[in-house]
């Protein structure tokens, strides 16, 4: 009992570590995390190809309601961050012919850029720790992450 408990304490610690880590020395030129996720967000809305049993036309972004439930954060929160965003240049806000009371987020020309160029470091990132790794012991962590997720995933659907 006393060493499931050393080593759940220990694997909190190394979640931990692993996010304080990742999450440091981050160059100057490259977006926050969290702009980096929304901005994907945003994107794959922007990108996405709709299946040809929609009769709706593709939406120019996403909406704020859209976002903050995607994010599960407040609306007050992503309206926030979307301010934000927007004076970096990075997002716009835009709205339909259709009905101009709707408000989408869409990304402008600097969110385009500001996402390739993240997306871009992440990837270098991601294949010096594959390289490093190797091939065998990234599959192993991946594996085992997976059923992480899914334990931690369960666990809490119990709780609920």
């Amino acid at each position: 009992m006393e060493q499931e408990h050393s080593q759940g304490k220990r694997l909190i610690e190394v979640m931990s570590k692993i996010r304080r880590v990742s999450s440091k020395h981050q160059p100057a030129d490259i977006v926050k995390q969290r702009e980096f996720h929304v901005l994907g967000i945003i994107s794959s809305r922007m990108h996405c190809e709709h299946s040809l049993e929609q009769e709706q036309p593709a939406t120019p972004g996403i909406k704020v309601s859209e976002l903050s439930e995607l994010l599960q954060i407040t609306m007050p929160s992503v309206s926030q961050m979307i301010n934000a965003m927007e004076d970096k240049g990075y997002v716009k806000r835009v709205t339909t012919k259709n009905d101009r009371r709707v408000v989408y987020i869409m990304l402008d020309v600097e969110g385009e850029a500001a996402l390739k160029r993240a997306k871009k470091a992440f990837l270098t990132f991601t294949d010096e720790i594959v390289s490093r790794l190797g091939n065998e012991e990234t599959e192993q962590l991946i594996t085992l992450c997976d059923q992480l997720c899914e334990i931690i995933d369960d666990i809490k659907n119990r709780q609920s």
